[in-house]
This record gives C-alpha cells, sequence and structure tokens, in this order.
C-alpha cells in the first residue's frame, strides 16, 4: 500500500497525542519536565547539536521511522528553515501503525518534544543547512532507538 501525507501546519493540539510543542506561554518562563524526562534504564542526559542539509521539498519520501523506548527526544531548533514532523502511532505488533501517521510543517520558531515510544521520522529540514540541538536519555547498554525500514516509503506533500 502506497502512503501519501499532506503535511499540515503545526498546531500544538494537532500533535499533543505524540509530542509536545515546547512554548512560553504569554512569554512567561515556564519548566517542561518531559525534556528531561529520565529514562527507565541506566544512563544520562545527552545534548548533541544535529547539522542536517535540507532536502527538496517537492519531493519528500520517508523511508524509514524510528522511536526511542526509554527516552523522549527534544528537537530545538538554532538555525533552520522550515521543517517536517512526521509521526505514527503503534500497531497491535510493535511497528508504526502508517494508516494513522500525520505530517506537520514546524518553523524555526518550533521546538518539540517527541514522547517516548512514538514513531517519528529523521529530522528533515527544507529551507537552507541548519542547526538543532537534540536532548534524550542516552542509555549505558546503547539501546537508544529502534529503526524500522518502511517496505514502500511515505510520500509527503507540503
Amino acid at each position: 500500500m502506497n502512503y501519501v501525507l499532506k503535511a499540515a501546519p503545526l498546531t500544538a493540539a494537532a500533535l499533543a497525542p505524540y509530542a509536545t510543542v515546547l512554548r512560553a506561554p504569554e512569554r512567561k518562563a515556564v519548566v517542561l519536565p518531559e525534556v528531561l524526562e529520565k529514562g527507565d534504564v541506566p544512563g544520562h542526559h545527552a545534548f548533541t547539536i544535529l547539522c542536517p542539509n535540507p532536502v527538496d521539498a517537492s519531493v519528500i519520501s520517508v523511508s524509514a521511522l524510528e522511536r526511542h523506548a526509554h527516552s523522549t527526544q527534544s528537537f530545538l531548533p538554532i538555525t533552520a528553515g522550515r521543517w517536517l514532523v512526521l509521526v505514527a502511532p503503534t500497531a497491535a505488533d510493535g511497528s508504526p501503525n502508517l494508516s494513522g501517521a500525520k505530517a506537520f510543517v514546524a518553523g524555526p520558531e518550533d521546538a518539540i518534544c517527541i514522547g517516548r515510544n512514538v514513531w517519528h521520522a529523521g529530522l528533515t529540514v527544507f529551507d537552507q543547512p541548519a542547526e538543532f540541538g537534540m536532548v534524550m536519555w542516552k542509555a549505558d547498554a546503547g539501546d537508544d532507538g529502534i529503526l524500522h525500514q518502511l517496505d514502500t516509503p511515505i510520500a509527503v506533500t507540503i
């Protein structure tokens, strides 16, 4: 089966079942505990700077999804244009349920914290080379994520 998703503008309500949009309501400082949630296995928090190069926004093909059983994962734009957020629920067999997948277009002002065990696409940016801060719990045993190769890539349109 082919999956084609039309990416919608990112909203906190639409993303809420899968991730938290990180914002300070009314421009007042707020603590967001999910960003530094401790994992359920021995490990430590890690802050990584990711430097993705842009892809052609007219041809977006997602061939794999990942999830992190022991950690939330936060993406914090440092220098960025538009970027893709693609999430999916989990099917009964533990794989991504592609029929429930949703795609969103985030902007340089959008930081998110993806929930623990949520299937999501890797960081994909459109307009320019970018830098993102990424925060997550790194398991000491090195079992930080599950990568699921899709039989048929998801085509995303903007």
